[in-house]
């Protein structure tokens, strides 16, 4: 676009000096026609005096008159005499000093101008042609002499006169493409910028709205997700806060486990925040076993237990279905490998697949700390809460063996955090989750048994751990 306003432009700079040089050599003739005006004016009065008979042939006359050309030589231009046919009778060279216009006797053309006479005295103006040569000439008529005296200048001469007027366009008009093309530059910056600015707060405003309509998506993917899970999870009335525990406990190992350099690239700022809400459909396969198994107040049987374990490929296996539908998402495969593998085993006798070591998932490995904590740090039916000292010293016993020793490391690190969330989610309901109920349903229900050493308690819970996040 300031390409072609450039362009156009210069154009109208060629076309304005073409026409500048056009009037300046129209008006440069004006001027010439005023000036020889006014010098053959007193030359004419001087040449043509009455005394001299009218009848007289001009020829006969032509001495005199020649020496009166010669007398009253012009300083701005040449003159000559002509007879009533023009041809030359008489000549005088113009002020350059050149040869008269031409010989005597020689003929020559007068073209008379159309443009409206301002002269000032009585001649005429126009045009003289002699050989190949143009003049500008004024004419006026000698009475005594029946013929005319012309005044006359070279056209070359005039266009030198007009060159050295205009002499100083060039550099006018550089000067004035310049200015141009600068205030179209900035004219066309100003634009362009404001556009740019324009289009940059949009731009601005559609991400803002973006972001605002994916964390509007994203807050109601999660309070949908979180509502489903709690849906689940209130099959079992004796479970309380238990999801809102487990997801933030998962977080707070989650962000302790970004400072570690074995899990520093791995656990990014997505994954601390996919498996808050990821974490609380660890338990979500469980809509799918029977409520005489999963509402059993007494313990279960072995055939009942195996039941109770199939929530993990009832959930992995629904989560797997929505991810079809809905095509690849961090989130789903999280939630569905959270649900498949929180009851593994590190050293490989867990359920359902007898995953080991780092085969099992690393958000399935930190639910499970997770949700064992809250098993113990929870009042159940059949049992009073452990203290907070009694759940780190199960779990770090367990390290290796249930658990990923690291992973025990590092949470050992914050151990303090659970504790404050615990109390923080603490209910005047039982408060556990279900599957912990379950396990414990395999130990006996009597004060005794509660009121037992920590060991003997906590290892159905532990090992029971592995049926929920």
């Amino acid at each position: 676009m300031l390409a072609s306003q450039v362009g156009c432009v210069a154009v109208g700079l060629w076309m304005q000096r073409q026409f500048l040089q056009s009037a300046a050599f129209s008006a440069a003739v004006d001027q010439a026609w005023i000036e020889l005006d006014a010098e053959i004016g007193p030359v004419a009065l001087s040449i043509d005096d009455p005394a001299i008979s009218a009848e007289a042939p001009l020829d006969s006359a032509q001495g005199r008159l020649s020496g009166l050309l010669r007398e009253h030589n012009s300083r701005m231009a040449g003159l000559v005499a002509v007879d009533g046919q023009w041809r030359v009778v008489a000549t005088s060279p113009d002020p350059q000093g050149t040869t008269a216009i031409a010989a005597i006797g020689h003929e020559l053309q007068w073209t008379p101008s159309t443009k409206p006479s301002a002269l000032a005295g009585s001649g005429s103006r126009g045009t003289l042609t002699a050989a190949s040569a143009t003049f500008v000439a004024v004419a006026v008529p000698l009475k005594a002499f029946g013929g005319y005296l012309v005044a006359y200048r070279s056209r070359e001469a005039i266009e030198a006169r007009t060159a050295t007027l205009l002499a100083s366009l060039p550099a006018i008009s550089g000067l004035t493409f310049a200015w141009t093309c600068a205030l179209l530059g900035i004219s066309a910056y100003m634009i362009l910028a404001r556009f740019h600015d324009e289009a940059q707060r949009e731009r601005t405003r559609s991400i803002s709205e973006g972001l605002r309509q994916r964390q509007e998506l994203i807050r109601t993917r999660d309070a949908i997700v979180f509502g489903l899970a709690k849906l689940a999870d209130s099959r079992d009335t004796d479970t309380g806060d238990h999801l809102e525990r487990i997801s933030v406990y998962s977080t707070t190992l989650a962000t302790a486990l970004r400072r570690h350099p074995q899990y520093r690239d791995e656990v990014s700022g997505s994954f601390v925040r996919l498996i808050g809400i990821s974490s609380a459909l660890h338990d979500i396969g469980k809509v799918g076993i029977e409520d005489r198994v999963l509402l059993k107040p007494a313990a279960l049987t072995a055939e009942e237990r195996k039941e109770m374990q199939e929530h993990t490929t009832i959930g992995a296996e629904c989560l797997r279905e929505i991810e079809y539908r809905l095509g690849n998402s961090n989130f789903l495969q999280m939630a569905r490998e959270i649900a498949n593998a929180h009851h593994e085993r590190w050293d490989g006798k867990g359920y359902p697949h007898g995953m080991q070591g780092t085969e099992i998932p690393l958000a399935a490995r930190i639910v499970a700390i997770a949700d064992v904590y809250d098993a113990l740090a929870s009042r159940r039916v059949y049992k009073e809460a452990f203290a907070h000292d009694a759940c780190v010293a199960t779990i770090r016993d367990a390290a290796g063996t249930q658990f990923d020793p690291t992973l025990v490391e590092v949470w050992l690190g914050v151990t303090s955090k659970f504790a404050d969330i615990a109390r923080r989610y603490t209910s005047s309901d039982t408060s556990s989750d279900s599957s912990e109920e379950a396990a414990g349903r395999d130990a006996p229900k009597k004060k005794d048994q509660e009121a037992s050493s920590g060991d003997a308690v906590a290892r159905p819970l532990v090992s029971s751990t592995m049926s929920s996040e």
